[in-house]
Protein backbone atom coordinates (compact mmCIF):
# COMPACT_ATOMS: atom_id res chain seq x y z
CA UNK A 1 0.00 0.00 0.00
CA UNK A 2 1.70 3.18 -1.23
CA UNK A 3 0.69 6.82 -1.19
CA UNK A 4 -0.61 8.36 -4.40
CA UNK A 5 0.86 11.50 -5.94
CA UNK A 6 -2.04 13.61 -4.64
CA UNK A 7 -1.62 12.24 -1.11
CA UNK A 8 2.12 12.91 -1.19
CA UNK A 9 1.51 16.47 -2.41
CA UNK A 10 -0.94 17.06 0.47
CA UNK A 11 1.59 15.76 3.01
CA UNK A 12 4.37 17.95 1.58
CA UNK A 13 2.13 21.01 1.96
CA UNK A 14 1.38 20.06 5.56
CA UNK A 15 5.07 19.60 6.41
CA UNK A 16 6.29 22.99 5.16
CA UNK A 17 6.79 24.25 8.78
CA UNK A 18 9.71 21.80 8.97
CA UNK A 19 11.71 23.84 6.44
CA UNK A 20 14.56 25.54 8.30
CA UNK A 21 14.84 22.77 10.91
CA UNK A 22 18.20 21.33 11.94
CA UNK A 23 18.92 17.64 11.32
CA UNK A 24 19.91 16.16 14.66
CA UNK A 25 20.00 12.49 13.64
CA UNK A 26 19.56 10.23 10.61
CA UNK A 27 18.46 6.65 11.17
CA UNK A 28 17.86 3.92 8.58
CA UNK A 29 15.21 1.35 9.49
CA UNK A 30 15.19 -0.68 6.27
CA UNK A 31 17.23 -0.71 3.09
CA UNK A 32 15.17 2.15 1.61
CA UNK A 33 13.56 3.67 4.69
CA UNK A 34 14.87 6.34 7.07
CA UNK A 35 13.84 8.92 9.64
CA UNK A 36 15.22 12.42 10.13
CA UNK A 37 15.19 13.80 13.67
CA UNK A 38 14.52 17.52 13.18
CA UNK A 39 14.36 20.56 15.43
CA UNK A 40 13.28 24.04 14.37
CA UNK A 41 10.53 26.62 14.61
CA UNK A 42 7.94 23.82 14.55
CA UNK A 43 9.67 22.18 17.51
CA UNK A 44 11.03 18.64 17.56
CA UNK A 45 9.70 16.38 14.81
CA UNK A 46 10.53 13.04 13.21
CA UNK A 47 10.14 12.77 9.44
CA UNK A 48 9.75 9.29 7.97
CA UNK A 49 10.68 8.74 4.32
CA UNK A 50 10.18 5.22 2.97
CA UNK A 51 10.68 3.94 -0.55
CA UNK A 52 10.09 0.32 0.49
CA UNK A 53 7.87 -1.58 -1.96
CA UNK A 54 4.16 -1.34 -1.01
CA UNK A 55 5.03 0.93 1.92
CA UNK A 56 6.30 3.99 0.01
CA UNK A 57 5.30 7.06 1.99
CA UNK A 58 6.33 10.35 3.55
CA UNK A 59 4.93 11.82 6.75
CA UNK A 60 5.79 12.91 10.28
CA UNK A 61 5.65 10.21 12.96
CA UNK A 62 5.26 10.16 16.71
CA UNK A 63 6.71 6.64 17.08
CA UNK A 64 10.01 5.94 15.39
CA UNK A 65 10.20 2.53 13.64
CA UNK A 66 12.36 -0.11 15.36
CA UNK A 67 16.06 -0.31 14.45
CA UNK A 68 17.25 -3.10 12.13
CA UNK A 69 19.20 -6.09 13.52
CA UNK A 70 22.40 -4.61 12.06
CA UNK A 71 23.00 -1.10 10.62
CA UNK A 72 22.88 -0.46 6.89
CA UNK A 73 26.05 0.80 5.22
CA UNK A 74 24.23 3.80 3.74
CA UNK A 75 23.47 5.13 7.22
CA UNK A 76 27.09 6.16 7.88
CA UNK A 77 27.22 8.23 4.65
CA UNK A 78 23.88 9.91 5.34
CA UNK A 79 24.92 10.78 8.88
CA UNK A 80 28.21 12.23 7.72
CA UNK A 81 26.57 14.36 5.05
CA UNK A 82 23.29 15.43 6.67
CA UNK A 83 23.58 15.54 10.46
CA UNK A 84 23.96 19.16 11.50
CA UNK A 85 22.54 20.42 8.19
CA UNK A 86 19.44 22.63 7.81
CA UNK A 87 16.38 21.69 5.77
CA UNK A 88 16.38 24.29 3.00
CA UNK A 89 13.37 23.04 1.03
CA UNK A 90 10.73 20.35 0.83
CA UNK A 91 9.03 19.91 -2.54
CA UNK A 92 7.34 17.35 -4.76
CA UNK A 93 7.46 16.96 -8.53
CA UNK A 94 3.99 17.99 -9.77
CA UNK A 95 1.77 15.03 -10.59
CA UNK A 96 4.44 12.54 -9.56
CA UNK A 97 5.63 10.71 -6.47
CA UNK A 98 9.15 12.16 -6.36
CA UNK A 99 9.95 14.25 -3.28
CA UNK A 100 13.07 16.38 -2.90
CA UNK A 101 14.43 17.51 0.46
CA UNK A 102 17.11 20.20 0.08
CA UNK A 103 19.77 20.72 2.77
CA UNK A 104 22.28 23.41 3.59
CA UNK A 105 25.05 21.14 4.84
CA UNK A 106 28.56 22.07 6.12
CA UNK A 107 30.04 20.39 3.04
CA UNK A 108 27.73 22.25 0.67
CA UNK A 109 24.17 21.94 -0.66
CA UNK A 110 22.75 18.42 -0.71
CA UNK A 111 19.51 16.95 -2.01
CA UNK A 112 17.80 13.83 -0.69
CA UNK A 113 15.57 12.63 -3.50
CA UNK A 114 12.89 10.13 -2.52
CA UNK A 115 11.40 8.34 -5.51
CA UNK A 116 8.27 6.95 -3.83
CA UNK A 117 7.27 4.92 -6.85
CA UNK A 118 6.49 1.52 -5.35
CA UNK A 119 8.56 -1.44 -6.49
CA UNK A 120 11.14 0.75 -8.25
CA UNK A 121 11.38 3.29 -5.42
CA UNK A 122 14.71 4.46 -4.02
CA UNK A 123 16.40 7.09 -1.85
CA UNK A 124 19.24 9.02 -3.48
CA UNK A 125 21.66 11.59 -2.07
CA UNK A 126 22.74 14.10 -4.71
CA UNK A 127 25.59 16.61 -4.33
CA UNK A 128 25.73 20.23 -5.50
CA UNK A 129 27.41 19.01 -8.72
CA UNK A 130 24.28 17.00 -9.62
CA UNK A 131 26.06 13.66 -9.19
CA UNK A 132 24.58 10.81 -7.19
CA UNK A 133 26.57 10.35 -3.98
CA UNK A 134 24.53 7.49 -2.58
CA UNK A 135 21.75 5.14 -3.68
CA UNK A 136 20.13 3.44 -0.69
CA UNK A 137 18.89 0.48 -2.74
CA UNK A 138 19.96 -1.27 -5.92
CA UNK A 139 19.15 0.60 -9.12
CA UNK A 140 16.06 -1.09 -10.62
CA UNK A 141 15.52 1.39 -13.45
CA UNK A 142 16.19 0.13 -16.97
CA UNK A 143 16.30 3.64 -18.46
CA UNK A 144 18.34 5.58 -15.91
CA UNK A 145 21.73 4.80 -14.38
CA UNK A 146 21.13 5.86 -10.78
CA UNK A 147 24.47 4.87 -9.26
CA UNK A 148 27.10 6.86 -7.34
CA UNK A 149 29.24 9.04 -9.57
CA UNK A 150 26.62 9.39 -12.31
CA UNK A 151 24.43 12.46 -12.86
CA UNK A 152 20.97 12.24 -11.33
CA UNK A 153 18.32 11.99 -14.06
CA UNK A 154 14.73 12.53 -12.87
CA UNK A 155 12.04 10.10 -14.07
CA UNK A 156 10.11 10.95 -17.22
CA UNK A 157 7.01 13.07 -16.71
CA UNK A 158 3.91 10.98 -16.24
CA UNK A 159 1.04 11.04 -18.69
CA UNK A 160 -2.03 12.98 -17.42
CA UNK A 161 -4.23 9.89 -17.80
CA UNK A 162 -1.90 7.85 -15.53
CA UNK A 163 -2.10 10.56 -12.87
CA UNK A 164 -5.92 10.63 -13.10
CA UNK A 165 -6.17 6.82 -12.91
CA UNK A 166 -3.95 6.72 -9.82
CA UNK A 167 -5.94 9.45 -8.08
CA UNK A 168 -9.19 7.60 -8.83
CA UNK A 169 -7.78 4.34 -7.38
CA UNK A 170 -6.31 6.03 -4.30
CA UNK A 171 -9.36 8.12 -3.38
CA UNK A 172 -9.17 10.95 -0.91
CA UNK A 173 -6.69 11.16 1.96
CA UNK A 174 -7.89 9.56 5.19
CA UNK A 175 -9.70 11.92 7.58
CA UNK A 176 -7.47 13.10 10.43
CA UNK A 177 -8.21 11.07 13.59
CA UNK A 178 -7.25 14.00 15.78
CA UNK A 179 -7.80 17.50 14.46
CA UNK A 180 -5.71 18.88 17.33
CA UNK A 181 -2.59 17.01 16.16
CA UNK A 182 0.27 19.20 15.00
CA UNK A 183 0.32 17.42 11.62
CA UNK A 184 -3.19 15.91 11.30
CA UNK A 185 -2.69 14.29 7.91
CA UNK A 186 0.59 12.70 9.05
CA UNK A 187 -1.14 11.42 12.19
CA UNK A 188 -3.83 9.78 10.06
CA UNK A 189 -1.25 8.20 7.76
CA UNK A 190 0.81 6.95 10.70
CA UNK A 191 -2.29 5.24 12.09
CA UNK A 192 -3.14 3.75 8.70
CA UNK A 193 0.34 2.32 8.18
CA UNK A 194 0.62 1.16 11.78
CA UNK A 195 -2.34 -1.14 11.17
CA UNK A 196 -0.83 -2.34 7.88
CA UNK A 197 2.56 -3.00 9.45
CA UNK A 198 1.01 -4.83 12.39
CA UNK A 199 -0.93 -7.09 10.05
CA UNK A 200 2.20 -7.76 7.99
CA UNK A 201 4.18 -8.46 11.14
CA UNK A 202 1.43 -10.85 12.26
CA UNK A 203 1.48 -12.62 8.88
CA UNK A 204 5.26 -12.97 9.00
CA UNK A 205 5.15 -14.07 12.63
CA UNK A 206 2.51 -16.70 11.87
CA UNK A 207 4.54 -17.98 8.92
CA UNK A 208 7.71 -18.06 11.02
CA UNK A 209 5.97 -20.20 13.67
CA UNK A 210 3.84 -22.29 11.32
CA UNK A 211 6.74 -23.89 9.40
CA UNK A 212 8.50 -25.52 12.41
CA UNK A 213 5.12 -26.60 13.85
CA UNK A 214 4.29 -28.35 10.59
CA UNK A 215 7.74 -29.98 10.61
CA UNK A 216 7.15 -31.15 14.19
CA UNK A 217 3.78 -32.61 13.15
CA UNK A 218 5.48 -34.52 10.35
CA UNK A 219 8.04 -35.88 12.83
CA UNK A 220 5.23 -36.94 15.17
CA UNK A 221 3.50 -38.80 12.34
CA UNK A 222 6.73 -40.60 11.44
CA UNK A 223 7.28 -41.51 15.10
CA UNK A 224 3.77 -42.99 15.31
CA UNK A 225 4.43 -45.07 12.20
CA UNK A 226 7.62 -46.47 13.74
CA UNK A 227 5.84 -47.20 17.00
CA UNK A 228 3.08 -48.97 15.10
CA UNK A 229 5.73 -51.14 13.43
CA UNK A 230 7.16 -51.98 16.87
CA UNK A 231 3.69 -52.82 18.21
CA UNK A 232 3.13 -55.14 15.24
CA UNK A 233 6.07 -57.27 16.43
CA UNK A 234 4.29 -58.26 19.66
CA UNK A 235 2.24 -61.12 18.11
CA UNK A 236 5.45 -62.51 16.66
CA UNK A 237 6.96 -62.45 20.15
CA UNK A 238 4.20 -64.78 21.33
CA UNK A 239 5.37 -67.27 18.69
CA UNK A 240 8.90 -67.04 20.14
CA UNK A 241 7.54 -67.82 23.62
CA UNK A 242 5.57 -70.77 22.23
CA UNK A 243 8.68 -72.21 20.52
CA UNK A 244 10.72 -71.71 23.72
CA UNK A 245 8.06 -73.58 25.73
CA UNK A 246 8.15 -76.46 23.23
CA UNK A 247 11.94 -76.68 23.44
CA UNK A 248 11.78 -76.60 27.25
CA UNK A 249 9.43 -79.58 27.23
CA UNK A 250 11.57 -81.51 24.74
CA UNK A 251 15.20 -80.66 25.54
CA UNK A 252 16.09 -84.35 25.65
CA UNK A 253 14.71 -84.89 22.14
CA UNK A 254 16.66 -82.15 20.37
CA UNK A 255 19.80 -83.37 18.61
CA UNK A 256 22.85 -81.07 18.97
CA UNK A 257 23.88 -79.41 15.71
CA UNK A 258 20.41 -79.71 14.18
CA UNK A 259 19.06 -76.76 12.19
CA UNK A 260 15.46 -77.69 12.96
CA UNK A 261 13.51 -79.71 15.50
CA UNK A 262 10.10 -81.21 14.76
CA UNK A 263 8.23 -81.30 18.07
CA UNK A 264 4.75 -82.31 19.16
CA UNK A 265 2.52 -79.59 20.58
CA UNK A 266 -0.64 -80.56 22.47
CA UNK A 267 -3.59 -78.28 21.71
CA UNK A 268 -7.34 -78.27 22.39
CA UNK A 269 -7.81 -79.89 19.00
CA UNK A 270 -5.26 -82.57 19.75
CA UNK A 271 -1.56 -83.10 19.03
CA UNK A 272 0.17 -81.46 16.06
CA UNK A 273 3.74 -81.36 14.81
CA UNK A 274 5.57 -78.00 14.90
CA UNK A 275 8.87 -77.23 13.13
CA UNK A 276 11.16 -75.08 15.34
CA UNK A 277 14.16 -73.41 13.66
CA UNK A 278 17.45 -73.81 15.58
CA UNK A 279 20.95 -72.34 15.53
CA UNK A 280 23.16 -75.41 14.92
CA UNK A 281 26.04 -73.77 16.85
CA UNK A 282 23.97 -73.66 20.05
CA UNK A 283 22.76 -76.36 22.40
CA UNK A 284 19.05 -77.08 22.82
CA UNK A 285 19.00 -75.11 26.10
CA UNK A 286 20.80 -72.14 24.53
CA UNK A 287 18.32 -72.12 21.63
CA UNK A 288 15.49 -72.13 24.16
CA UNK A 289 17.05 -69.21 26.07
CA UNK A 290 17.54 -67.33 22.79
CA UNK A 291 13.79 -67.59 22.02
CA UNK A 292 12.90 -66.54 25.59
CA UNK A 293 15.24 -63.53 25.47
CA UNK A 294 13.77 -62.35 22.18
CA UNK A 295 10.26 -62.76 23.57
CA UNK A 296 11.07 -60.85 26.79
CA UNK A 297 12.77 -58.02 24.90
CA UNK A 298 9.74 -57.45 22.68
CA UNK A 299 7.18 -58.05 25.43
CA UNK A 300 8.92 -55.65 27.80
CA UNK A 301 9.05 -53.01 25.09
CA UNK A 302 5.31 -53.36 24.38
CA UNK A 303 4.34 -51.31 27.46
CA UNK A 304 6.97 -48.70 26.61
CA UNK A 305 5.74 -48.54 23.01
CA UNK A 306 2.14 -48.07 24.15
CA UNK A 307 3.16 -45.34 26.60
CA UNK A 308 5.33 -43.62 24.02
CA UNK A 309 2.58 -43.82 21.40
CA UNK A 310 0.09 -42.21 23.80
CA UNK A 311 2.62 -39.46 24.52
CA UNK A 312 3.25 -38.80 20.83
CA UNK A 313 -0.48 -38.79 20.03
CA UNK A 314 -1.02 -36.25 22.82
CA UNK A 315 1.80 -34.10 21.47
CA UNK A 316 0.41 -34.43 17.94
CA UNK A 317 -2.99 -33.22 19.17
CA UNK A 318 -1.37 -30.24 20.91
CA UNK A 319 0.58 -29.38 17.75
CA UNK A 320 -2.60 -29.51 15.65
CA UNK A 321 -4.37 -27.24 18.13
CA UNK A 322 -1.40 -24.87 18.03
CA UNK A 323 -1.44 -24.85 14.24
CA UNK A 324 -5.18 -24.02 14.25
CA UNK A 325 -4.58 -21.20 16.76
CA UNK A 326 -1.82 -19.77 14.57
CA UNK A 327 -4.08 -19.43 11.54
CA UNK A 328 -5.89 -16.37 12.93
CA UNK A 329 -3.68 -15.28 15.85
CA UNK A 330 -3.27 -11.49 16.24
CA UNK A 331 0.20 -10.03 16.69
CA UNK A 332 -0.04 -9.69 20.48
CA UNK A 333 -0.79 -13.43 20.86
CA UNK A 334 2.27 -14.64 18.92
CA UNK A 335 4.75 -14.48 21.84
CA UNK A 336 2.47 -16.74 23.91
CA UNK A 337 2.10 -19.17 21.00
CA UNK A 338 5.87 -19.18 20.46
CA UNK A 339 6.38 -20.14 24.10
CA UNK A 340 3.89 -22.97 23.58
CA UNK A 341 5.74 -24.05 20.43
CA UNK A 342 9.01 -24.01 22.36
CA UNK A 343 7.47 -26.21 25.06
CA UNK A 344 6.50 -28.70 22.35
CA UNK A 345 9.94 -28.58 20.73
CA UNK A 346 8.56 -26.87 17.62
CA UNK A 347 9.83 -23.29 17.95
CA UNK A 348 11.81 -21.63 15.16
CA UNK A 349 15.52 -21.20 15.58
CA UNK A 350 16.41 -17.86 17.15
CA UNK A 351 18.00 -15.36 14.76
CA UNK A 352 21.78 -15.70 14.72
CA UNK A 353 23.69 -13.17 16.73
CA UNK A 354 26.45 -11.20 15.03
CA UNK A 355 29.56 -13.35 14.98
CA UNK A 356 32.68 -12.28 16.80
CA UNK A 357 35.47 -10.73 14.79
CA UNK A 358 37.83 -13.25 13.21
CA UNK A 359 40.70 -12.18 15.42
CA UNK A 360 38.64 -12.91 18.53
CA UNK A 361 38.78 -16.59 19.62
CA UNK A 362 35.53 -18.51 19.97
CA UNK A 363 34.36 -19.20 23.54
CA UNK A 364 35.24 -22.75 24.66
CA UNK A 365 31.59 -23.75 24.69
CA UNK A 366 28.38 -23.88 22.66
CA UNK A 367 25.32 -22.27 24.23
CA UNK A 368 21.90 -23.93 24.42
CA UNK A 369 18.73 -23.08 26.35
CA UNK A 370 16.65 -25.41 28.48
CA UNK A 371 12.87 -25.40 28.15
CA UNK A 372 12.89 -22.96 31.09
CA UNK A 373 15.45 -20.72 29.28
CA UNK A 374 18.33 -21.69 31.60
CA UNK A 375 21.73 -21.44 29.84
CA UNK A 376 23.46 -24.79 29.23
CA UNK A 377 27.12 -24.69 28.12
CA UNK A 378 28.66 -27.59 26.17
CA UNK A 379 32.42 -27.91 25.67
CA UNK A 380 33.54 -27.79 22.02
CA UNK A 381 36.42 -30.31 22.34
CA UNK A 382 38.81 -31.81 24.90
CA UNK A 383 40.85 -28.62 25.37
CA UNK A 384 37.64 -26.57 25.55
CA UNK A 385 36.31 -28.97 28.21
CA UNK A 386 39.22 -27.97 30.45
CA UNK A 387 38.59 -24.26 29.89
CA UNK A 388 34.83 -24.64 30.46
CA UNK A 389 35.19 -26.64 33.68
CA UNK A 390 38.19 -24.84 35.19
CA UNK A 391 37.79 -21.23 34.01
CA UNK A 392 34.14 -20.64 33.03
CA UNK A 393 32.15 -22.74 35.52
CA UNK A 394 31.58 -21.38 39.02
CA UNK A 395 31.42 -23.52 42.12
CA UNK A 396 27.63 -23.71 42.37
CA UNK A 397 27.10 -24.48 38.68
CA UNK A 398 25.93 -27.98 37.78
CA UNK A 399 28.48 -30.14 35.93
CA UNK A 400 27.48 -33.22 33.89
CA UNK A 401 29.22 -35.88 31.78
CA UNK A 402 28.27 -39.20 30.18
CA UNK A 403 29.70 -41.82 32.56
CA UNK A 404 32.65 -43.78 31.17
CA UNK A 405 32.35 -42.30 27.66
CA UNK A 406 34.47 -39.73 25.81
CA UNK A 407 32.42 -36.57 25.33
CA UNK A 408 31.78 -32.95 26.18
CA UNK A 409 31.62 -31.47 29.64
CA UNK A 410 28.24 -29.79 30.21
CA UNK A 411 27.66 -26.91 32.64
CA UNK A 412 24.33 -25.42 33.74
CA UNK A 413 24.77 -21.85 34.98
CA UNK A 414 23.03 -21.40 38.34
CA UNK A 415 22.70 -18.58 40.83
CA UNK A 416 24.27 -19.12 44.24
CA UNK A 417 22.22 -21.44 46.41
CA UNK A 418 19.94 -22.48 43.53
CA UNK A 419 19.33 -25.97 42.16
CA UNK A 420 18.17 -26.85 38.65
CA UNK A 421 14.56 -27.88 38.10
CA UNK A 422 13.83 -31.36 36.83
CA UNK A 423 13.35 -30.38 33.20
CA UNK A 424 16.62 -28.39 33.10
CA UNK A 425 18.46 -31.36 34.62
CA UNK A 426 17.01 -33.69 31.96
CA UNK A 427 17.84 -31.21 29.19
CA UNK A 428 21.45 -30.93 30.33
CA UNK A 429 21.77 -34.71 30.68
CA UNK A 430 20.47 -35.18 27.13
CA UNK A 431 23.10 -32.75 25.81
CA UNK A 432 25.81 -34.61 27.74
CA UNK A 433 24.74 -37.84 26.01
CA UNK A 434 24.27 -36.28 22.56
CA UNK A 435 27.78 -34.79 22.61
CA UNK A 436 29.41 -38.07 23.66
CA UNK A 437 30.17 -41.44 22.12
CA UNK A 438 26.84 -42.67 23.53
CA UNK A 439 24.67 -40.49 21.32
CA UNK A 440 23.22 -43.46 19.43
CA UNK A 441 22.39 -45.49 22.55
CA UNK A 442 18.83 -45.71 23.90
CA UNK A 443 19.92 -45.60 27.55
CA UNK A 444 23.06 -44.00 29.03
CA UNK A 445 24.32 -43.22 32.53
CA UNK A 446 25.11 -39.53 33.19
CA UNK A 447 26.95 -38.22 36.25
CA UNK A 448 26.06 -34.82 37.72
CA UNK A 449 27.71 -32.82 40.48
CA UNK A 450 28.51 -29.24 41.43
CA UNK A 451 31.45 -27.74 39.53
CA UNK A 452 33.34 -27.19 42.81
CA UNK A 453 33.62 -30.96 43.20
CA UNK A 454 35.35 -31.40 39.81
CA UNK A 455 39.17 -31.38 39.68
CA UNK A 456 41.58 -31.38 36.79
CA UNK A 457 44.00 -34.30 36.84
CA UNK A 458 47.52 -32.87 36.90
CA UNK A 459 49.51 -33.96 33.85
CA UNK A 460 46.57 -35.86 32.35
CA UNK A 461 45.33 -35.54 28.79
CA UNK A 462 42.98 -32.61 28.00
CA UNK A 463 39.47 -33.11 29.36
CA UNK A 464 40.44 -35.68 32.01
CA UNK A 465 39.01 -34.81 35.45
CA UNK A 466 38.06 -36.40 38.74
CA UNK A 467 34.86 -35.67 40.60
CA UNK A 468 33.05 -36.43 43.85
CA UNK A 469 29.65 -35.90 45.49
CA UNK A 470 28.11 -37.02 42.20
CA UNK A 471 24.70 -38.50 41.49
CA UNK A 472 24.08 -40.90 38.62
CA UNK A 473 21.16 -40.52 36.23
CA UNK A 474 20.09 -43.53 34.15
CA UNK A 475 18.85 -41.59 31.15
CA UNK A 476 16.40 -42.99 28.60
CA UNK A 477 17.09 -40.80 25.59
CA UNK A 478 14.15 -38.80 24.18
CA UNK A 479 14.92 -37.87 20.57
CA UNK A 480 12.32 -35.07 20.48
CA UNK A 481 13.95 -33.44 23.50
CA UNK A 482 17.34 -33.56 21.77
CA UNK A 483 15.87 -31.97 18.62
CA UNK A 484 14.34 -29.14 20.67
CA UNK A 485 17.60 -28.48 22.45
CA UNK A 486 19.64 -28.43 19.24
CA UNK A 487 17.15 -25.93 17.78
CA UNK A 488 17.68 -23.65 20.80
CA UNK A 489 21.40 -23.06 20.14
CA UNK A 490 22.55 -19.46 20.35
CA UNK A 491 25.78 -17.68 19.51
CA UNK A 492 27.64 -17.23 22.82
CA UNK A 493 28.69 -13.66 23.66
Amino acid sequence: MSLSASEIAAVVRELQPLVGSRVDAVRMHAERSLTLELYGRAGAATLLISAEADLTRLHAVERRPPPPPSPFGAQAVLRRELEGARVASLSVQPGDRVVEVGFDAPSGPRRLIAELTGRHGNLLLVGDDGLVQLAAGRNLSHRRELVPGKPYVPPAERAPRAVEDEARRAGACPPPPDASARFPLSAALEERYRAVEEERAALEGRRRLRDPVRAALARARRALEKLADEAARVPAAEEDRRRADLLKQNLHAVRRGAAEARLTEWTAEGPREVAVALDPALSARDNMERYYRRYRRIAESAARVASRAAEVRGREAELRALLDALDAAPLDQLPRLEREARRLGAAPRPPPRPRARRDEPLPPYRLFRSIGEAPILVGRNAEANDALTVKVARGNDLWLHARGLPGSHVVVKLDKGKSPDGETLLDAAHLAVHFSDGRNEAQVEVVATRAKYVRKVKGAVPGAVTYSQERTILLRVERQRVERLLASEEEPV
